[in-house]
């Protein structure tokens, strides 16, 4: 009934072009996935998805981060703004000191920016490429799981096919049996007679069933 490759150990090769054609989904969101596979226990898998869960969990705590550096910038950008308004038009004495400050904190906030930013950028990528070694990891899986599930569904084929020659040998002997009672009291019945009969079975029958 199945075509399934005998060698468990087989190494698993996508095509990486054609699972982007396709849209994978993020596996460990994906019902069927999770129904399927989410609590099997196979190191591959397992690994795989503490790996991408850790990637997404980092990539949503950098896009945290980021949106906080960026309120934080503003507040600067802010006092600095306010500072410069200070010194031009109030003569403020340790204006000069704490602008330089806030531009220095400003520069230093912006290299923090730049450098979350890389990071986030370089995650699509990164979870990509951990969402498809789950991928293969469950293919691998799947297969080995068929491997075996396909040996039990040949196994239990045969016993239910013993099962059926044996079922169908035993309502043979059912009928057999049933015709050979039936013209037995039929041949008795037309011999001596339905009184006769009706004595015998009281007298033989009932006592044996007694």
């Amino acid at each position: 009934m199945f075509n399934i490759f005998k060698d468990k150990d087989r190494e698993i090769d996508l095509e990486y072009s054609i699972l982007l054609k396709n849209r994978l989904p993020l596996l460990i969101n994906d019902e069927i996935w999770i129904s399927l596979f989410d609590d099997v226990e196979d190191s591959d898998i397992v690994n795989a998805k503490i790996e991408l869960k850790s990637l997404i969990n980092n990539e949503k705590e950098i896009k945290k981060e980021l949106k906080d550096k960026k309120k934080e910038k503003k507040k600067v950008m802010a006092k600095i703004l306010k500072l410069s308004d200070e010194i031009n038009n109030n003569n403020l004495s340790d204006g000069v000191v704490l602008l330089e400050q806030a531009e220095r904190d400003v520069h230093e906030i912006n290299d923090y920016i730049d450098d979350l930013t890389f990071q986030l950028e370089e995650f699509p990528k990164q979870i990509r490429e951990a969402n498809l070694k789950i991928l293969k990891a469950t293919v691998k899986y799947a297969y080995s799981d068929l491997i075996d599930s396909q040996s039990k569904y040949e196994s239990i084929t045969k016993e239910l096919d013993i099962l059926r020659e044996k079922l169908r040998d035993l309502i043979q002997k059912k009928f057999d049996y049933e015709e050979k009672i039936n013209k037995t009291y039929t041949f008795l019945h037309n011999t001596l007679g339905s009184e006769e009969i009706d004595k015998l079975d009281k007298d033989i029958l009932d006592s044996k069933n007694a």
